[in-house]
């Protein structure tokens, strides 16, 4: 497993995992996220792609720069990782936060995204088909909360949907620690979190020509179901994937069924490096 650091056009130093053997496929962690909020898909994808995944700026090993960042530099900087690792083409996974990012690097850098997987994420917050609960964003945000573990662990209340929160407890201790060890600077986390709300797509959306999946959880209580739907109308020829009973981190509650899902339409649509 390789852990470079990368640097991008504005001088940003990233921190990179790649790691198994196939076609590229980058991943693109949300609000806060490193990249262990992948690792309970991680080894599910390995065996069959070659697997990027970044700390985006400000976050975890990666280099913390002035804000305010916008989703469309975010999107250069998933477009600078595929540069310095000489990746011409990528499928792309984007969660949450990151799939607003993935829809900026589908729009800005069409020709390097060879499909697209949009998890857990939607147009921007002037399209919401529904918005989410005030009280589940306040959870989401940590407000109140004293320490990191204590915030990440109230988030965790609307990350995960209820039945899978009574019955893995320890995945989500497991979550607060790993958290806990690299907890997200305050001026970072703001930037991101105002790059999210400033983040608005929908002009865009049906210019984006690769083909496009939609995953999203049936309980998601962060960004709900109604907007994948809607964003998945929205780019054509895009299709979606909903996971019965699954809350916002879908993907830490069915990851086997997520990795045969992002499997199976990934890896039908790689393309040989430079075709």
């Amino acid at each position: 497993m390789a852990e470079p650091t990368l640097t991008t056009p504005d001088g940003t130093e990233l921190a990179v995992t790649v790691a198994g053997a196939g076609p590229p496929l980058l991943l693109i962690p949300g609000l806060g996220a490193t990249r262990v909020v992948f690792e309970p898909i991680l080894p599910l994808l390995t065996p069959h792609f070659t697997v990027a995944v970044y700390d985006q700026r400000g976050v975890g090993a990666s280099q913390l720069t002035p804000g305010p960042y916008t989703t469309e530099q975010l999107g250069d900087d998933a477009a600078a990782v595929l540069d310095v690792l000489g990746i011409e083409r990528a499928a792309v996974l984007g969660a949450s936060f990151g799939g607003m990012v993935a829809q900026q690097l589908a729009i800005r850098h069409a020709g390097r995204v060879g499909a697209l997987l949009l998890a857990a994420t939607g147009p921007g917050s002037s399209h919401l088909a529904r918005e989410p609960d005030p009280a589940a964003t306040e959870a989401l945000l940590g407000k109140g909360a004293r320490t990191p573990e204590d915030a990440y662990r109230l988030a965790s209340t609307v990350l995960y949907s209820r039945r899978f929160q009574e019955e893995h407890p320890e995945v989500i201790e497991q979550q607060v620690r790993d958290r806990a060890r690299r907890p997200i600077a305050a001026r970072a986390f703001q930037a991101q979190l105002a790059a999210s709300r400033g983040h608005d797509t929908w002009d865009q959306l049906p210019s984006i020509a690769a083909p496009t999946l939609v995953l999203h959880g049936s309980d998601d209580g962060v960004m709900p179901v109604e907007n994948a739907r809607l964003l998945a109308e929205r780019i054509p020829g895009a299709t979606l994937t909903v996971f019965d009973g699954a809350g916002h981190l879908f993907f830490h509650e069915q990851p086997e069924r997520t990795a045969d899902v992002v499997t199976a339409f990934a890896a039908a649509r790689a393309k040989p490096q430079g075709d």
